[in-house]
């Protein structure tokens, strides 16, 4: 058959199509597939299908013969996995209610046409109670940029107003980091970065970032940034909130001591203070985010004095 329109896209438009449209309860034969094609347009005839699917087989595609057709064996992700990933985007803070939707339509695209439809039937997009930033996909990629060439950023850091409306902090002050690594905390993603400024490494919410550039200059800090572990890092901001970092000692109910592993990581040291209580030797950043997560499980700080102190003055601000 000569060249006409859209063949020398034909075998790809097989491979969507079978992609999209097979699986072992649903084959196309090479008649279905030829109305297929023409449907997009795409002239076929049944012999050069045939053709076709050797090709895809040749190739490495896991394309199947079987009795009513062709298929698609095996996919990149089972149900259960791709259910985890739409999981993951809803319960995202970050990701807007569009974007989510968007999301879960393409993971959908993932899994075969009868897994499609289960999938379909079990999502449940939750209703985001706050308006995303639409623009933290291109935020995302210009951090990725910089990290890929060793680059500083750029970019504008917003916060809540009275009026519950995001306007840029300190008069729109233009914020010049170098990214260390990105890091997903309390249902948030916040940029790890080494702020030249103030010599210090400091995090940001993406999305709570506008304008993201990346500059020319090299990223500074290599040092401190080097130093970091993405996972410590995480354990040791209590909600991501900063502070000065220091070793102290917590005490807890005994039966909250899978609540505090689960919060420091299994590296810390436990050990029982009586019958009913644990003490736990922790590097955390100490601020009032610990101080709320403390009072929240009901622990307290026990060493050093002077922390302990300070736990105690914030609990009597409380009831006052």
């Amino acid at each position: 058959m000569p060249h006409v329109g859209g063949q020398k896209l034909k075998i790809i438009n097989e491979y969507q199509i079978l992609m999209d449209e097979s699986d072992e309860q649903h084959q196309i034969n090479a008649m279905e597939m030829t109305r297929r094609l023409k449907a997009r347009g795409i002239p076929a005839e049944r012999k050069t299908v045939y053709k076709d699917m050797d090709t895809l087989m040749d190739a490495g595609v896991d394309v199947v013969k079987g009795d009513h057709g062709y298929y698609i064996g095996t996919r990149a992700f089972e149900l259960a996995e791709l259910k985890l990933l739409v999981d993951a985007v809803g319960a995202s803070k970050f990701i807007s209610q569009k974007k989510t939707k968007e999301l879960v339509e393409k993971i959908t695209t993932l899994a075969g046409m009868e897994e499609a439809a289960q999938l379909q039937r079990q999502v449940v997009v939750p209703e985001k109670a706050t308006a995303a930033n639409e623009k933290i996909f291109y935020t995302i990629d210009v951090i990725y940029q910089c990290l890929d060439n060793d680059k500083m950023m750029s970019f504008k850091y917003q916060e809540w107003t009275l009026t519950k409306e995001m306007k840029p902090r300190h008069g729109g002050k233009i914020y010049k980091v170098s990214p260390a690594f990105l890091i997903r905390n309390d249902e948030n993603y916040y940029l790890v970065a080494f702020d030249g400024e103030n010599q210090e490494i400091r995090h940001y919410r993406v999305d709570k970032m506008v304008s993201a550039e990346m500059l020319d200059d090299a990223r500074e800090g290599r040092t401190q940034r080097d130093a970091l572990n993405p996972q410590e890092y995480a354990r040791h901001h209590v909600s991501m909130f900063a502070g000065e970092e220091r070793a102290i000692t917590i005490r807890f109910p005994k039966h909250l001591v899978g609540v505090a592993l689960d919060k420091f990581g299994t590296g810390i040291d436990l050990r029982p203070d009586g019958e009913d209580y644990v003490k736990a030797r922790i590097n955390v950043a100490v601020s009032p985010q610990l101080y709320g997560w403390l009072t929240g499980v009901g622990a307290s700080i026990c060493f050093p004095d002077e922390e302990a102190e300070k736990y105690k003055e914030y609990l009597k601000r409380l009831i006052l």
